[in-house]
């Protein structure tokens, strides 16, 4: 178990109903090589972030003092 997971991007609506996106669940370490080598994986979008890759801290990460 690291500090990070790799994540998309998903839609999420606030509880004001402005809508913006949120970390999904974690790629799985066997869809990595498949997924990094997207073009779009290592780019930032001009509009929608859907889909989109992000790092995310896990349990581990969260409890680090910073």
């Amino acid at each position: 178990m690291g500090w990070t997971e790799v994540c998309r991007l998903i839609p999420w609506t606030a509880p004001d109903g402005r809508l913006g996106h949120q970390p999904g669940s974690p790629l799985a370490r066997e869809e990595l090589p498949g997924v990094l080598p997207e073009a779009a994986a290592g780019e930032y979008p001009d509009g929608d972030w859907i889909g989109s890759l992000t790092l995310c801290l896990t349990q581990q990460g969260r409890q680090i003092p910073w």
